[in-house]
């Protein structure tokens, strides 16, 4: 069987405790987890990691390419939240700010992402924001790198165990009439997420797990009666009537009685291969039930994600795709050239005495052209110099037929290839809102808000704000 090709995804979960990864095949309609490793690290630190990391891919030949790392949900804080806006670039703009606000690191060292879950009556979009320190990212990334792999994209353990979730069949389904507890049970940790209409509306993270022994049943229980207490000061789907637990089941094999009485609901134990199977060599065996995998299988379905993955990171794999392609053209295009070559090159032989010709009349008028080209690049001189008197006066005109009444400007700064805007608005939401305004216009492009604050004056509440806004390519083909 062969284990590595284009169509199995890796997903890999790194913390100060251990290392778990899982390879998830997608052959048509046939998929199934065809590798599992978890190893325990003796040390916290990156160096045991790298060196245990390294000894995993080497020990049983793992080439990873197609890489998904997962962050454990202890690692990060989660807020619900509801934005006025149903636009995802003004929430990701929105949910930037809510981030500084709920965790005390500067915006440098923070690490965020979204998942809108839902809308209200009044049109607001319910958020669930994802925060951490950029430590908690960058870590297991440079551990990875390190080790000669690069993830595709970082995301929470929750949404692997929500997409866990919603491919188990009749499962999901149970969640379109009321909420359902979700609860992963590993060695060290436990996931507490809440389901509703396949949507993740809530989660909690528990810094313990099965590794409690017999205390484990009756800690749990009390957590989950926790979690309960919290999401239901902030009711969004009716409490929940089902309990499924995953990953170690075993463990709480002989509870379903003592659970269902203390939660009073139902509960049932699910094992992590039952919705993906397992395919697996000898040598994966003894660690398939060494701990829980469903967040990890789920993760390599990519269905709901809080995109972690830094933004510097995005565009290098980005630029790194882009790259692939031109050399993919560029090749293409070496063949067809030598193709068109050889045949031209037939040609070029007979017709060699009528090229020489041609040759000699080309050096005659050398001279001429030369002349020509100078003209013609101080003509390019006095047009580049007439359409810069009049470009700052086009981008003004631009402004003044776009900026919505609400928005009122007080300042506008032209520079070569940008222009600058203060002003003030009666709501954060029309400053985003003339954002996308700004962004919809041919003269802008990456506009960003380069801060947003509120000020009162008398019993009005206003927004001073300031825009950058760097001048579209076709600006600057203009230029």
């Amino acid at each position: 069987m062969a284990i590595f090709n284009n169509k199995i995804t890796t997903v890999v979960e790194i913390s100060d405790k251990h290392i778990k990864i899982a390879q998830v095949s997608f052959a048509g309609k046939e998929i199934k987890v065809i590798a599992c490793v978890y190893k325990e690290l003796a040390a916290a630190s990156a160096e045991t990691a790298e060196t245990e990391l390294r000894k995993i891919l080497r020990e049983y030949n793992i080439k990873p390419k197609d890489l998904i790392l997962v962050i454990p949900r202890q690692l990060v804080t989660t807020k619900n939240i509801r934005l006025p806006s149903q636009n995802s670039r003004e929430i990701g703009e929105m949910a930037g700010f809510q981030a500084l606000k709920q965790i005390p690191y500067p915006k440098e060292e923070i690490a965020y992402g979204f998942s809108v879950y839902g809308a209200d009556a009044e049109g607001y979009s319910k958020v669930i924001l994802v925060i951490c320190h950029r430590d908690a990212i960058i870590k297991p990334i440079e551990i990875l790198k390190r080790c000669g792999l690069v993830p595709r994209k970082v995301t929470l353990s929750s949404f692997g165990l929500l997409n866990w979730f919603i491919v188990s069949g009749d499962y999901a389904k149970r969640s379109e009439a009321s909420p359902v507890i979700l609860v992963d049970c590993s060695a060290a940790s436990s996931d507490i997420a809440i389901i509703y209409k396949s949507k993740l509306i809530y989660t909690r993270g528990l810094s313990f797990g099965y590794g409690e022994g017999d205390k484990y049943r009756a800690k749990l229980r009390e957590e989950i009666e926790k979690t309960l207490s919290v999401y239901e000061a902030e009711p969004e789907a009716g409490r929940p009537v089902e309990a499924i637990f995953t990953g170690k089941v075993s463990e709480l094999a002989d509870s379903k009685e003592y659970l269902e009485d203390a939660l009073n609901m139902k509960v049932e134990f699910i094992d992590s291969f039952r919705p993906v199977p397992l395919d697996i060599l000898p040598k994966f065996q003894p660690y398939a039930a060494q701990t829980s995998y469903s967040a990890l299988i789920g993760s390599a379905f990519q269905l709901e994600e809080a995109d972690l993955l830094p933004k510097e990171m995005k565009t290098a794999l980005a630029l790194k795709a882009k790259k692939k392609e031109v050399i993919t053209s560029v090749i293409l295009a070496a063949a067809l050239i030598l193709l068109i070559s050889f045949i031209i090159w037939n040609k070029i032989l007979q017709k060699e005495r009528n090229l020489k010709a041609l040759e000699s009349k080309l050096t005659q008028t050398a001279p001429a052209a030369e002349e020509i080209e100078k003209m013609r690049s101080a003509s390019d001189v006095i047009k580049f110099q007439l359409k810069k008197k009049s470009e700052a006066l086009d981008v003004l005109n631009e402004l003044y037929r776009i900026v919505p009444p609400q928005i009122y400007l007080a300042l506008y700064t032209y520079e070569e290839d940008r222009v600058d805007l203060k002003g003030t608005a009666t709501v954060l939401s029309d400053v985003f809102k003339f954002v996308t305004i700004l962004e919809n216009s041919p003269y802008f492009q990456n506009v960003e808000v380069r801060y947003a604050t509120k000020r009162k004056i008398g019993d009005q509440e206003l927004v001073d704000f300031e825009i950058s806004c760097p001048l579209s390519a076709k600006q600057a083909e203009k230029k």
